[in-house]
């Protein structure tokens, strides 16, 4: 099978795990739509007017790129994550020329929480594609009932070879709450509440000491990647995960993130969290603020070997649970698989 990726590949991209994994099953290449886009928008503050205004000719390059790529390769797929810079017109056109296409959304088609999240190209396209692949249960109903296309479940994961774990496995610990994100009044306005409950706060991400200026009680780091992040989600005895709106009742890359480094995470309970790990002992959640301050203050409470137990405890379920993108893709290509080869009158294939 040939399939073409069409979406990012900068270092953080989740699209890279996919290439690298699927490249074990398939001849896999990628087209990297948004990071051409994101390129020439922030090229120079003329290219981000015309852009906005509707006055730039980048989307249209841009499918001519794509539409060319596809005629190069000739795959039987074309996977898109996310989808912000694919012209819905493009997709018409491979739907024409018997292509199969597929989206994965590691945001919200409905739901965009902020301007990165999606856009009128994501929703417009949503009936275009043989295959959507949701990591929320919620969305795949959606989309199954209201265009009558086959859906698959596809949660998020981790990518931490086991010589990266041993690097931060020894990570000395550090009684404090920790928080890795950028914020939004969501999240800010919960790190306050933390801060004012007097429990030792850090957060780490783009534009906190700006959102936070003035806050006591919190202590600011910029954004932290590769190895520094992993030690990061290890050091500190909480990790605290956020939901934001698309995310409620589902789960997030942290939810994956943190108990395969041994973090110690306090969630929002959810169905899915509840499914993944075992509450009370590979990971805590919380239902209120008040209930989110006190499962704080008994975390911080627990004794060495009380947390290290947790941490192991979390770590090992990620393993045995196959939440690493290795498995992950291969749910992946399985999909795909089924719904080639599936009826088209099948609504979805959970």
């Amino acid at each position: 099978m040939k399939i073409l990726i069409v979406g990012q590949y900068r270092n953080w991209a989740l699209e890279r795990h996919f290439h690298r994994y699927l490249s074990e099953m398939a001849q896999v290449e990628v087209f990297p739509v948004e990071d051409k886009f994101d390129d020439y928008y922030h090229s120079s503050v003329f290219t981000k007017i015309r852009t906005r205004l509707g006055l730039s000719g980048i989307y249209r390059s841009l499918a001519e790129e794509l539409l060319q790529k596809v005629r190069t390769l000739n795959p039987e797929v074309v996977l898109v994550f996310k989808g912000m810079s694919v012209l819905p017109a493009v997709l018409r056109q491979l739907r024409s020329e018997g292509i199969f296409l597929a989206n994965y959304n590691p945001d919200h088609p409905f739901l965009f929480s902020s301007r990165g999240s999606g856009n009128k190209h994501v929703t417009e396209a949503i009936g275009l594609y043989d295959l959507h692949l949701c990591y929320s249960g919620q969305v795949a109903d959606r989309i199954g009932k209201e265009f009558g296309i086959a859906t698959a479940i596809l949660p998020f994961g981790f990518e931490l070879p086991e010589g990266d774990y041993e690097a931060i496995a020894e990570e000395k610990e550090e009684l404090s709450v920790c928080f890795v994100g950028n914020p939004d009044p969501i999240r800010a306005e919960v790190v306050r509440a933390v801060a004012r409950a007097g429990f030792p706060m850090v957060v780490y991400g783009h534009g906190w000491t700006k959102k936070l200026a003035g806050q006591a009680g919190v202590d600011m780091h910029d954004a932290v990647y590769g190895l520094d992040y992993w030690r990061t989600l290890r050091r500190h005895r909480v990790q605290l995960n956020i939901f934001r709106p698309h995310n409620v009742g589902s789960h997030n890359m942290r939810t994956f993130e943190v108990p395969a480094a041994g973090g110690i995470m306090l969630a929002p309970d959810s169905e899915d969290h509840r499914r993944f790990f075992a509450e009370g002992k590979e990971l805590f959640t919380y239902s209120s603020r008040e209930d989110m301050l006190s499962k704080i203050e008994m975390l911080l409470g627990l004794s060495a070997n009380e947390a290290a137990a947790v941490r192991a405890a979390a770590r090992q379920r990620s393993l045995t649970g196959g939440y690493d993108y290795r498995h992950r893709a291969g749910q992946l290509f399985s999909a795909l698989e089924k719904a080639i080869l599936a009826p088209a009158d099948k609504p979805s294939i959970n």
